[in-house]
């Protein structure tokens, strides 16, 4: 059996009836664990996989993907805002993890600024 090739911008997904789809890295908004399911939920649709997270992070490692769940992993470029312990991607809301949230903000272009006296 030959090694399959790393394509860097695409995976394929199986569909119903054993179909391949190629999907774009980019167009995934983020990949959630719904029991023995997980869901890639891209710009388009879903699609759900028999599968666990952890394989599926395995996979798709990638600078532009970041766990920030157990049940949760997003597109970095796909983050529209952060408040708290939680992030919003198109309108999902998507709860940060305490232990990874430390991960996804040092991997964030977050500008510094100073903090004022009125807000300390």
């Amino acid at each position: 059996m030959s090694t399959p090739i790393q394509l860097a911008d695409c995976v394929f997904v199986i569909t119903s009836k054993q179909r391949y789809e190629k999907i774009t890295k980019e167009s995934i908004l983020f990949i959630q664990a719904e029991g023995a399911w997980v869901d890639i939920v891209t710009t388009a649709q879903s699609y759900r996989l028999a599968t666990n997270l952890g394989t599926i992070e395995q996979q798709v490692d990638d600078v532009m993907f970041c766990r920030v769940s157990r049940k949760h992993i997003v597109n970095l470029h796909r983050i529209d805002s952060l408040r708290g312990n939680e992030l919003s991607i198109r309108g999902h809301p998507i709860l940060i993890g305490r232990h990874y949230r430390e991960n996804l903000l040092s991997r964030l272009p977050i500008l510094q600024t100073r903090l004022t006296s009125a807000s300390q």
